[in-house]
């Protein structure tokens, strides 16, 4: 029996990935991610999912001795790692069981973000706080974009945790950079020999990573337009109807396994 975290070195005729590792839901978690950072980007001028930012804009407001702006990016980056780590205590515990973990993960997902979205759309409203001071943890504005900004991190942790697999390979859907080094490096492969990995074409290994771009990209698009044009908080129900319509597709496959593989590789 082929262990799953060798499924990687398999001939592509012989592998049947997971649901979670599809090409398509690559895409779609990646959307997903882009909608939820279009609300607190406009709402909270931060990103939910891309803690990188944080991260340097701590190390500046630190050196820069401002604590109130220190804090926002700060608890942003823990609520990120929380929801990771409440995540891998699910995923865990589901594990243990014999059990998959995905539709737990979704469920969890499906219901956070209806109420984020319910409560965006009913606190923050139609009128988007002045970004202006919006860094200013706790200062000069009302902090309840900030802390739903900080609540929807925490399930962009979880998501982060949870699938992290693309055709077998490591990949991220909620920071995306090491998706552009992969698509663009499977690109230049592509001059230099057609067959990659598992046989497979560079091209289309390339084409997976892109398409995970196209749907980060699009869902920042959607997400915008749909605060910007409707109801502010409208980007926040978008991840949450993916998320609801992947856990319909997982239900449907009960004999199946549907939890992204162990293990990783990005050779």
């Amino acid at each position: 029996m082929t262990s799953p975290t060798k499924v990687i070195d398999a001939h592509p005729e012989t592998v049947r990935f997971p649901l979670m590792e599809l090409p398509i839901v690559g895409f779609l978690l990646a959307m997903m991610a882009g909608s939820m950072n279009a609300w607190t980007l406009t709402n909270s001028s931060t990103f939910s999912t891309v803690q990188s930012g944080n991260v340097v804009s701590m190390g500046y407001w630190l050196v820069d001795g401002n604590w109130a702006k220190f804090a926002f990016p700060a608890i942003s980056v823990l609520a990120f790692g929380l929801g990771s780590a409440v995540c891998g205590v699910l995923m865990t515990s589901y594990l243990r069981r014999g059990r998959n973990f995905t539709n737990a993960v979704l469920t969890s997902m499906t219901v956070l973000l209806i109420v984020l979205g319910i409560l965006a759309l009913t606190i923050v409203g139609t009128n988007p706080h002045d970004t202006a001071n919006v860094l200013d943890f706790g200062k000069d504005h009302d902090m309840s974009a900030q802390w739903i900004a900080v609540a929807i991190s925490f399930v962009a942790g979880a998501q982060g945790n949870a699938f992290h697999k693309n055709h077998g390979m490591l990949y991220g859907n909620v920071a995306v950079t090491f998706v552009v080094q992969m698509a663009f490096n499977f690109l230049v492969q592509s001059f230099f020999s057609k067959k990659g990995i598992n046989g497979e074409p560079n091209l289309k290994w390339s084409g997976i990573f892109f398409l995970t771009l196209l749907g980060f990209a699009g869902g920042g698009a959607i997400g915008f337009s749909l605060d910007k044009y409707g109801t502010n908080g409208a980007s926040v129900f978008l991840p949450a109807a993916i998320a609801l319509a992947l856990l319909v597709v997982s239900l449907t496959r009960r004999q199946q396994n549907v939890d992204p593989s162990q293990g990783g590789t990005f050779a």
